[in-house]
């Protein structure tokens, strides 16, 4: 027989034994008391093994990432990889969402880098610039005037960690700042004319 001293079954026949010892060694007035604690006793942790309700906080944020990650139809996602619902924030749906996701992905820096180059065009993005570095950042422009930000750094165990940052921009802004880019760095002509 495994007895186990903090199985509720040994707990209540200790404390019925010790009931029945004090009731013959005490008085009427404390024993009036003791059966007063011994039955509060007992209700507390009956209510308190038996009320589980629907507490289940793991399932249930399970639910909400996986419900998190449908509403964003823009941006492929790795298999497996997790959100972290604390840290993000998502305006919106669809193809016109912005706002801040971080996800923990179960692969290295290198394959989550190269699986966003080679799959985030298919969904409507447009490489602007890329780095490979301690936190790798790719930069893209998309449809209805936003801009994608995908930063990914190694995490332990071979992980990564991807922040995607997407917001819209005003075409004000395109236009000014491509014909700036385009006047001082690429005209190339102009640069070797001067050396």
């Amino acid at each position: 027989m495994n007895v186990n001293f903090f199985s509720s079954e040994f707990i209540i026949i200790s404390v019925i034994l010790l009931f029945i010892i004090l009731v013959l060694k005490m008085s009427k007035k404390l024993i009036k008391y003791f059966i007063f604690f011994i039955l509060g006793t007992f209700i507390f942790v009956f209510l308190t093994n038996c009320s589980s309700g629907n507490l289940n906080l793991s399932e249930n944020m399970e639910n909400v990432e996986d419900n998190t990650l449908l509403r964003i139809q823009d941006i492929p996602f790795i298999k497996k990889s997790r959100i972290d619902i604390e840290k993000s924030l998502i305006l919106g749906e669809g193809k016109s969402w912005s706002g801040q996701v971080l996800l923990n992905v179960p692969s290295p820096k290198p394959s989550v880098f190269n699986f966003y180059v080679k799959n985030i065009g298919d969904f409507g993005w447009k490489e602007q610039t890329t780095i490979r570095g301690a936190t790798s950042i790719l930069n893209y422009v998309g449809e209805n005037n936003r801009v994608i930000v995908i930063s990914i750094k190694e995490v332990r165990f071979n992980n990564s960690e991807v922040l995607i940052s997407v917001s819209p921009y005003a075409e004000e802004f395109q236009e000014k700042v491509s014909e700036f880019i385009n006047d001082k760095y690429l005209d190339i002509k102009d640069w070797q004319k001067d050396n």
